[in-house]
């Protein structure tokens, strides 16, 4: 009797956890075709600014103030099928700016593209080096009237673990969102 209630203990918590990955991955799954799909409904004048993911190298870069007030959008270099860019409507709608949507009057886009800086080396048990690296967002502000860059901002994720048994990946996180929301608010008082 306290083999089968230990058995359908174990299959209901099975069950549970399965039904929780399924749900977790819909909702993730969700959220990028809705991205995709803004993405592809941005106003033209930003699309023709980005048609690929180098296209913000290629602008002049002219510091000075950014003072768009919430005049702005957040979108992140790279995209979909052959775009250069994705809406991001997570950032939009913690930085309140979802209403700019879809971009035909704003004065600026907020472009956050992903980087890594090399941070060392592991030492395996053989002798073996494995490169460690730090991710991070480089944040640029972009004026759609002049076609410049008016800023850039670094935020660096997580320092990488010294050691590989800490950790199995020899990638630190990015930085989280609360910071990238943080960093953009200041840059934009």
């Amino acid at each position: 009797m306290n083999n089968r209630k230990s058995i359908v203990i174990l299959i209901s918590l099975l069950a549970i956890a399965g039904i929780g990955i399924a749900l977790w991955a819909d909702s993730v799954l969700s959220e990028i075709e809705d991205d995709k799909e803004q993405t592809l409904n941005l106003s033209k004048r930003i699309l023709d600014c980005f048609p690929d993911h180098v296209s913000l190298y290629k602008y002049p870069v002219e510091y000075s103030n950014v003072a768009w007030n919430k005049n702005y959008l957040v979108i992140e270099n790279g995209g979909y099928d052959e775009l250069g860019i994705t809406y991001k409507a997570k950032w939009n709608e913690k930085l309140g700016t979802t209403q700019n949507y879809p971009g035909e009057y704003i004065k600026g886009v907020i472009v956050i593209a992903k980087d890594m800086s090399e941070r060392g080396e592991y030492l395996n048990k053989v002798g073996q080096k494995e490169r460690i690296y730090q991710r991070n967002y480089i944040i640029s502000y972009f004026d759609l009237d002049k076609k410049i860059v008016l800023g850039r901002d670094t935020l660096y994720g997580e320092e990488p673990s010294s050691s590989k048994r800490a950790k199995a990946s020899s990638t630190a996180d990015f930085p989280n969102d609360q910071a990238v929301i943080d960093v953009i608010s200041s840059r934009l008082q």
